[in-house]
């Protein structure tokens, strides 16, 4: 099973905290999920840069209500120049110890607490427009590590061959407050596996190894390639979560369980009666089976995320009438049934409430407003009034 694998974090310059409200939400819940109250908080980020709706500038933490809680501006990071490959950057913000965590282009990480407060917790010396940043912050938020690569500029060139510059990967380790240290440097004059930070969960630290750092586009994305486990105090990368070969691991919890797919299986392919099983399967964090089922769609199903008591997953999609596609909610007891039409997953707020989100008309092009949906009400979706991009659940 071949996929491509990426995690390297964009991040941003931090400005001072402002509280914000957000526009009203575009309707009232039939179905209200838990902490409905005021309490069920996220991290997101928005745009607000005329012009560039999705250079992400802006990190809040929100209520389902639509408004922030606490916010607060930053200055996206340059994008680095690799000739006719495109630098694959995802998200500039994580969620760790009832916090938002996010880093500014010189490599200092900062946090935003529900309250707006900011603080400087570490820097990483970040010093060229070629480098692209990964960090990872421990579950109390004490400690973190970070990783720089450096590509040099054109590295892959519309001419053929990759450039013989010199790439580097510099490692480092910090506690909250304190100077970061380097770990180790590496350096090459042809692209190498690189390993790049993705999150800290009760385990320890994780992240993608190899890592696609460019590329020219392409199909759907994998829960960011080979999740591996990651020395804490090396910042080695470790054993997968699992065999890539066998089942891809698109997807984890705090616990350390996770989500992965195999290898699917089509019959009539080409026709009008094609269909892709696609089997799913959740896992302790040992490796060992909790539970797996198989969906079926038109396309191979992909994308799967794990609700955080590992008791359901949402996956895109079925779409075995493609006038007609919906995200799937799938239950260890076996049930499987639609989401409602427009909805888009990107994670779980609670285990009763799945965070993605919403547009109806197929001519729209985005950005599209944050919308929730409750198990208890799957064929509902709320806008939450704005656009952004789903961080993860704050836990204050």
């Amino acid at each position: 099973m071949k996929r491509l694998i990426f995690s390297l974090l964009l991040m941003a310059v931090a400005c001072g905290p402002t509280q914000a409200q957000h526009a009203t939400p575009l309707a009232t819940p039939l179905a209200t999920p838990s902490d409905t109250a005021g309490q069920s908080l996220f991290a997101v980020l928005e745009a607000k840069i005329p012009g560039s709706q999705y250079s992400w500038n802006t990190v809040a933490i929100s209520g389902l209500d639509g408004h922030a809680r606490a916010e607060t501006t930053f200055t996206p990071m340059p994008v680095p120049n690799l000739g006719c490959m495109g630098a694959i950057l995802p998200s500039s913000a994580q969620v760790s110890a009832g916090k938002v965590f996010y880093a500014d282009t010189k490599g200092v990480v900062r946090s935003l607490a529900v309250d707006g407060t900011v603080k400087t917790v570490a820097s990483f010396p970040m010093t060229s427009t070629q480098q692209m940043l990964s960090f990872a912050v421990s579950p109390d938020g004490t400690r973190l590590l970070g990783t720089i690569f450096t590509a040099p500029t054109n590295a892959y060139p519309c001419s053929g061959s990759p450039s013989n510059g010199t790439l580097t990967l510099d490692a480092y380790v910090a506690t909250s407050g304190g100077a970061s240290q380097l770990v180790y440097h590496e350096s090459w004059t042809k692209p190498q596996n690189v390993l790049a930070l993705t999150g800290w969960d009760a385990i320890g630290p994780f992240g993608t190894y190899p890592t696609v750092w460019a590329s020219q586009g392409g199909g759907p994305s994998s829960a960011l390639g080979v999740l591996v486990r990651v020395d804490a105090a090396t910042i080695k990368p470790l054993a997968p979560f699992a065999d890539p070969t066998k089942c891809l691991v698109w997807n984890s919890i705090p616990s350390g369980a996770f989500v992965c797919t195999g290898d699917s299986v089509m019959t009539g392919g080409g026709t009008a009666a094609q269909k892709v099983n696609q089997p799913v399967s959740v896992r302790n964090a040992d490796g060992t089976e909790l539970w797996h089922s198989t969906v079926t769609g038109q396309n191979s199903p992909f994308g799967p995320f794990l609700a955080p008591d590992g008791q359901h997953v949402m996956i895109c999609c079925n779409d075995l009438n493609l006038a007609d596609s919906h995200e799937l909610l799938v239950g260890r007891d076996g049930l499987q049934v639609n989401l409602a039409k427009g909805f888009g997953g990107s994670g779980w707020l609670d285990s009763t409430t799945m965070a993605g989100w919403v547009n109806t008309n197929p001519l729209n092009q985005g950005p599209f407003p944050l919308a929730y949906v409750a198990i208890n009400a799957p064929g509902t979706v709320v806008s939450m009034g704005f656009p952004g991009l789903f961080v993860g659940a704050v836990h204050p």
